[in-house]
């Protein structure tokens, strides 16, 4: 399930350690219902991604790899 707006709002935002202030970065939020929200910081009005919680694990482990 893709956040609303309202509970986009009210989503906590983390940005990677690794991200610059030149606003090219990338944010992340864990929602109800088991899914990882992500957004692209420099088009915040084009919404978020929701991924289930399982494949964001896969995912950033085969990154990390």
């Amino acid at each position: 399930m893709t956040p609303s707006f309202q509970q986009e709002r009210r989503l906590t935002w983390h940005k990677s350690s690794y991200s610059h202030n030149d606003g090219d970065c990338v944010e992340t939020a864990s929602t109800p219902g088991a899914v990882v929200a992500v957004r692209d910081t420099k088009a915040l009005s084009a919404g978020n991604l929701a991924i289930p919680n399982n494949a964001w694990t896969r995912l950033t482990a085969a990154l990390k790899n």
